[in-house]
């Protein structure tokens, strides 16, 4: 693996108290975890959602040592006895090499494991560094492990309830794009307003479906409108941030938004400029009003960006990047080792 290329983010934190909601903007150097709200506008219609909060660590500590795939956890007896059954788990790196990693946790492994062991899902896409190459690099690191965000929690949070309906045509839909496949994969309510299926599928059992950390979703809202209230922490630590050649739905990781700089989007992190659109790095915003996207691209200059049709280049205060809306970046080259430096005061 090469050597990470680390962004530093240039914006200040807007926070203040240990609850708080993101529209607040009084600020506070924070020593403590933040734990907070946030509250995404859903209209009728198709719009975009993003779910910076996190679910509560479940445990923090040292990964001692790793064999394999199998991590042995300081301080722990069983930490299957923690998990729930089919439910999805990841750790999160906080110090060492790995810092701002992620790996997606094998459920059912750690639970008949019942040791002081979490085993790592290692063929998992959403894994930003291979399992394979842990090794040395483990380095004592202190992780934590928490709970995905699902389908099932997004249901949760809505309000008014979401619209299910037996027929996907008729029912509320959240569309999670492949950027492997080009394509998206498309879940819709049923019409007991709590189970989700596959579109296409002929069974239930999909309300476990995640929506990986930093990651945009399309929403297709039948009826009235909806608010979506997602509680939990503020992630205070790197982020790492991989990227596939091509065409991409990411969201910000954190529950602030971002000017396109602050995201990392110039040349000297890694980005394609180009006086062309067509042949520079873009970021594609969608309008729920007008149903089409917005392009962004980063200019020759490798630092101004500028909205596709315009003849002048976009303020370089302009915060490209809504904290509750996902986004499509498309990139001319991958970047397997990109990190977003932790922009929050610890």
């Amino acid at each position: 693996m090469g050597a990470k290329i680390i962004n530093k983010i240039g914006l200040t934190w807007v926070a203040m108290g240990v609850l708080f909601s993101c529209s607040l903007s009084a600020q506070s150097t924070v020593s403590t975890p933040i734990v907070g709200f946030q509250k995404i506008a859903v209209p009728s219609g198709l719009s975009t959602a993003a779910f910076p909060m996190l679910n509560s660590d479940i445990l923090k500590t040292s990964a001692s040592s790793i064999a394999g795939s199998v991590l042995t956890l300081s301080g722990q007896s069983n930490v299957g006895s923690l998990l729930t059954s089919g439910a999805p788990y990841y750790i999160e790196i906080y110090s060492g090499n790995l810092k701002g990693d992620r790996f997606d946790v094998d459920t059912a492994a750690t639970i008949t494991s019942a040791n002081g062991t979490v085993t790592l899902a290692s063929s998992s896409a959403n894994n930003t560094y291979p399992v394979a190459s842990i090794g040395a690099n483990l380095d004592n690191a202190t992780i934590a492990l928490r709970q995905h965000v699902t389908l099932d929690q997004i249901r949760a949070s809505a309000s008014p309830a979401l619209v299910g309906n037996n027929i996907a045509g008729s029912a509320d839909q959240v569309q999670i794009y492949n950027p492997t496949t080009k394509s998206f994969t498309t879940y819709f309510l049923r019409g007991d307003g709590t189970n989700w299926r596959l579109s296409g599928a002929t069974t239930n059992g999909f309300n476990n479906v995640i929506i990986p950390p930093g990651t945009g979703v399309f929403i297709q809202k039948r009826g009235s409108s909806t608010e979506l209230t997602t509680a939990g922490a503020v992630r205070q630590n790197d982020f790492a941030r991989p990227y596939q050649t091509g065409l991409q739905m990411l969201a910000s990781p954190y529950p602030m938004n971002f000017t396109a700089a602050g995201f990392g989007g110039s040349s000297s992190s890694g980005w394609t400029g180009n006086n062309i659109a067509g042949s520079a790095d873009q970021i594609q915003i969608y309008n729920p009003g007008t149903k089409s996207f917005t392009t962004y691209f980063l200019r020759g200059d490798g630092v101004n960006w500028r909205r596709s049709g315009a003849t002048t280049n976009e303020p370089s205060s302009f915060e490209m990047i809504n904290s509750a809306n996902g986004f499509f970046v498309l990139r001319r080259a991958a970047n397997s080792n990109n990190i977003l430096v932790n922009p929050i005061p610890n």
